[in-house]
């Protein structure tokens, strides 16, 4: 009994120090992702290539994600930074409004920008590493987790844009607090077939509980985080 006691708690060991490896790995990928992105003569290629990462995200979600989970050289990492670019920044632009018409005080706004600012960082990783930490097939990377939670975050990104349009009018909101509702609902049916794709599940009944025990784990971190003044979604 001891030495199972033993076993069990070098396997979790090891889990921990994957965790760790391929976490850290993966924050030097993202810098030289968006260094090399983000160059003066690969914006615009860079720009395009997204464009039509998400147009074949609205083509075919489900082949799409199922592609980006079997895709051992990761190639659509890229893309999925982007995505989470692009809805910091939205983020952004609402936060530095908020401030100026509600003047909180300096350092009181950086706070609660910054706070903001690592929402999407926070909700794409923690759904990553949970899937990936509960995933019983240890054959793919942290990368390729973040990169379809990420993919599966689209209709978020895009709510997150399309809520801009309420410094132009707050009578948009009528449009965008719908638009933002069904555009969760897409997004969770997403976030269900990539973690599905990415534990290569066949037997439905089985990946549902799964699936639930993933989610359920999710919201006990939101409400952590909550606590803290970062509200995750």
């Amino acid at each position: 009994m001891e030495e199972e006691n033993k076993n069990k708690n070098e396997n979790e060991n090891i889990d921990t120090n994957e965790i760790i490896k391929e976490t850290a790995n993966t924050f030097n990928e993202v810098k030289d992702q968006v260094k090399e992105s983000f160059k003066k003569e690969e914006l615009k290629k860079s720009a395009k290539e997204t464009k039509n990462f998400i147009v074949g995200m609205f083509k075919n979600p489900i082949s799409e994600l199922k592609s980006i989970a079997e895709d051992s050289q990761n190639k659509n990492f890229k893309y999925a930074i982007i995505l989470i670019i692009v809805w910091m920044v939205a983020i952004l632009i609402w936060e530095i409004r908020d401030s100026i018409v509600y003047s909180s005080g300096f350092f009181k706004t950086i706070g609660s920008s910054i706070k903001a600012l690592i929402v999407p960082i926070l909700a794409v990783f923690i759904t990553s590493v949970i899937t990936m930490v509960i995933s019983k097939k240890k054959d793919k990377s942290l990368v390729t987790f973040l990169t379809v939670i990420s993919a599966a975050k689209l209709p978020i990104v895009i709510a997150n844009v399309a809520n801009l349009l309420r410094l132009i009018s707050y009578g948009v909101e009528n449009i965008t607090y719908p638009f933002y509702a069904l555009c969760e609902v897409v997004s969770a049916v997403l976030l269900f077939f990539g973690i599905k794709f990415l534990n290569n599940e066949e037997d439905d009944n089985t990946y549902i509980k799964k699936f639930v025990i993933i989610e359920a784990i999710y919201c006990v971190a939101a409400v952590v985080a909550r606590l803290l003044g970062i509200y995750i979604y």
